[in-house]
């Protein structure tokens, strides 16, 4: 059991890490919904700005719509982290916490119990020699206790005025060849300006019209994405998981070996020294004693008997809690009636199970009895309890929250494999004629002359001439 345990809670705390790290992708997977929200809706106050400080027309009307949109993305992209934060992680710590807190009480509880087993042991050691040393004393004592001239000046002003008309002079009539050619470059500019602006135009209508389709895009991967996953939902199959686990750490009947010690007697010992007569009368009492024990053992294993046997004929007598316990008091009652017979015959069927060990004093008694898994044992009993009063769930097309239509028909989107008797298996293409739709996802009908459930997220419903057409 020990051993068993360990197992368990090995893969209990597997799960518990691999839970942890779900909920840390989901929490960075919020985190980044509401990060590219926030910016979204950063780029979409800018965008609108620009737009008020420019003149209406149907390129500002259509940048407006785009604005729009993309506020309402970014809300969405908020809700959704919102929503994972909320109804996901939120309620996977608290249900991990919660665990957390029970599982160390169990453990503690274990520890506990485990304690008292071993405590238990050795006060029968303590209290067997204790008795042995008494007996002995009795015995005893029963038979006896971490600068230039003015004329140049002249000459060179004279040069220097005519070089400064001649210079004026130039540049006069450059002045008109200079506007000539300005006037001309301000015209030439003036139409690449236009063209640019033409260019600039044609390319925010190229890139409205490229945001359209990338908005659409993402819808449609968005409709995708979300039928793959719901598609790989609706094959989740919890039952079977829960029977894997049951396989995984149910343990063998031959591995379950307990041991208890074994009362011993100074008496029991033939090789000490007591007068027969008085070893038989010492002993005498302690074998009624035994015999009391196994009486009432057997009652209590008969009206355990009865008990079974009735919640077995009867399902609805009890709940599974009270089969549960009665199992545990049965079992543990075969157990005290195993280890209290185990003396009374030499060829007793436990005999094999019996062995000694000494230490420096005394020797001692031990037995190994096989115990069944409770586990399995409670499989069987419930499986044999449930199996006359389970209902087929799709007897009833009249139940609550289905929906009665018409012959109309449907084409399946994906195929589908059947699990169940009751469902039709599905290829890409099948034309499937409805007759009833179930508000839990399931749709009833019929495909070459089979009818079953099939998945609503699986097929597309056909329109009613195009479903007449087919017809």
């Amino acid at each position: 059991y020990n051993k068993a345990y360990k197992s368990l809670k090995e893969l209990s705390q597997n799960g518990e890490n691999f839970c942890k790290q779900i909920t840390s992708v989901l929490q960075q997977r919020a985190n980044l919904e509401i990060s590219y929200a926030k910016g979204l809706q950063k780029l979409a106050t800018k965008l609108n700005k620009v737009l008020q400080t420019t003149r209406k027309n149907c390129l500002s009307s259509a940048w407006t719509w785009a604005s729009e949109g993309m506020k309402s993305t970014a809300e969405l992209h908020q809700k959704l982290g919102k929503t994972i934060e909320l109804e996901a992680i939120k309620p996977t710590h608290q249900v991990l916490n919660m665990q957390e807190k029970k599982r160390k009480s169990l453990d503690n509880e274990l520890e506990k119990t485990a304690n008292l087993v071993i405590s238990n042991w050795n006060q029968q050691i303590k209290a067997k020699k204790k008795l042995m040393v008494s007996t002995k004393k009795h015995e005893a004592l029963f038979h006896l206790i971490e600068k230039l001239q003015l004329f140049n000046k002249l000459k060179k002003s004279t040069e220097k005025l005519e070089k400064e008309d001649e210079n004026y002079y130039q540049k006069n009539i450059a002045g008109y060849s200079t506007r000539l050619k300005w006037e001309n470059t301000l015209e030439n500019c003036y139409q690449s300006i236009l063209e640019l602006e033409k260019e600039r135009i044609q390319l925010l209508c190229d890139n409205l019209n490229q945001y359209s389709q990338h908005i659409s895009l993402f819808g449609q991967t968005l409709t995708t994405c979300h039928t793959q996953i719901h598609c790989a939902i609706s094959k989740v199959d919890i039952e079977k998981d829960v029977q894997t686990l049951m396989e995984d750490t149910a343990v063998l009947s031959a591995e379950n070996k307990s041991q208890f010690l074994l009362t011993d007697y100074f008496e029991e010992d033939p090789n000490n020294a007591m007068d027969k007569e008085r070893r038989k009368s010492l002993i005498k009492p302690k074998l009624l004693r035994l015999q009391r024990d196994i009486e009432k053992a057997a009652k209590d294993k008969e009206g355990l008997e009865r008990m079974l046997n009735t919640y077995s004929s009867n399902s609805s007598f009890s709940d599974k809690k009270s089969q549960k316990d009665t199992a545990a008091l049965m079992d543990e009652n075969n157990l005290k009636l195993d280890l209290l017979q185990q003396r009374t015959k030499p060829n007793h069927p436990c005999s094999n199970s019996i062995f000694k060990w000494k230490d420096k004093e005394h020797t001692h008694t031990y037995i190994k009895i096989s115990r069944p898994f409770l586990t399995k044992r409670l499989e069987n009993a419930l499986s044999r309890t449930s199996s006359g009063g389970q209902k087929n769930p799709s007897s009833s097309s009249s139940a609550s929250g289905a929906a009665q239509v018409g012959n109309s028909l449907c084409k399946a989107l994906y195929p589908f494999q059947a699990r169940q008797d009751d469902e039709l298996n599905l290829e890409k293409g099948d034309i499937v004629t409805i007759h009833e739709k179930k508000e839990e996802g399931w749709w009833f009908g019929s495909l070459k002359g089979k009818k079953g459930h099939f998945p609503a997220a699986y097929v597309e419903e056909l329109p009613s001439k195009a479903g007449n057409t087919t017809t």
